[in-house]
């Protein structure tokens, strides 16, 4: 990466068992299913043990999800986004670990697959952001008006199946929704989703984790946030999801890694 100045920007790299995410990787044909399960229109919780992976698919269209995780042991551990900016940038894709708060410091899940295809744009936006967050009652009013059902109600129905009150809550990621922070103004770019039907990205759980998904109210994407709160614009479809949880047989490796 090159500065504007034409010098070489370099960023700090954070150890990783390469060879030990490559046999992984290479061996998700053999994952088992744990369990499978359809959710649509709201928010939806589980549990997923350190060693196990959990693919969240797109069953009809595309479909933004705000996604929260945590230590299910403690979920003052949770993901963290300023230390993902710094460790790994702010899209997920293969590869990508998901890191958590401090003291621990310690990534809490890494992608192993993403089937979405990138549409190259001069905007540079592509799907899954790792520095965004959810809306709420707030955003409602300021937009539309109304006080709709928001990611954020959504977060914590699915933490509420969990035994969590919404003190779990924390700024999350956003999987499949297509955008970028343009440089210059720092204003967010949002656009329509490059996945489509069939479409899956997928986590390995470097510790037990709870998790809560939202079906994000915004549907798969647009710049027309004002439009498509509208109350009295047109009502932007909410498509289901799948989510299965599945065994790999594999336990993390120990952080910090052994010398």
């Amino acid at each position: 990466m090159s500065a504007a100045d034409g010098s070489t920007l370099t960023r700090a790299t954070y150890p990783i068992d390469q060879p030990f995410y490559d046999r992984l990787i290479g061996s998700r044909d053999q994952f088992t299913v744990v369990s499978e399960t359809v959710t649509d229109h709201t928010g939806y919780g589980f549990r997923v043990a350190a060693g196990q992976a959990f693919r969240l698919t797109m069953l009809e269209a595309p479909q933004i999800l705000d996604v929260c995780m945590a230590n299910a042991d403690d979920p003052t551990e949770h993901f963290f986004s300023g230390a993902q900016m710094t460790i790994e940038g702010g899209k997920i894709t293969r590869g990508i670990r998901l890191w958590g708060t401090p003291p621990r410091s310690r990534p809490i899940a890494t992608c192993i697959a993403d089937s979405v295809r990138v549409q190259e744009n001069v905007r540079g936006t592509r799907d899954h952001f790792a520095y965004g967050a959810h809306c709420n009652p707030h955003l409602w009013h300021l937009h539309a008006g109304v006080h709709h059902r928001p990611c954020y109600d959504n977060l914590r129905y699915g933490y509420a199946m969990l035994g969590l009150s919404q003190h779990a809550i924390h700024d999350n990621v956003n999987l499949f929704q297509k955008g970028a922070y343009d440089p210059y103004t720092g204003s967010a770019m949002v656009e329509e989703s490059d996945a489509r039907r069939g479409d899956h990205i997928e986590f390995y759980a470097e510790i037990d984790l709870v998790v809560s998904v939202s079906l994000c109210p915004n549907g798969s994407g647009s710049d027309g946030l004002r439009e498509s709160w509208s109350e009295s614009g047109p009502l932007v479809p909410v498509h289901p999801i799948g989510v299965t949880v599945l065994d790999t047989a594999t336990r993390p490796p120990a952080w910090p890694p052994e010398e």
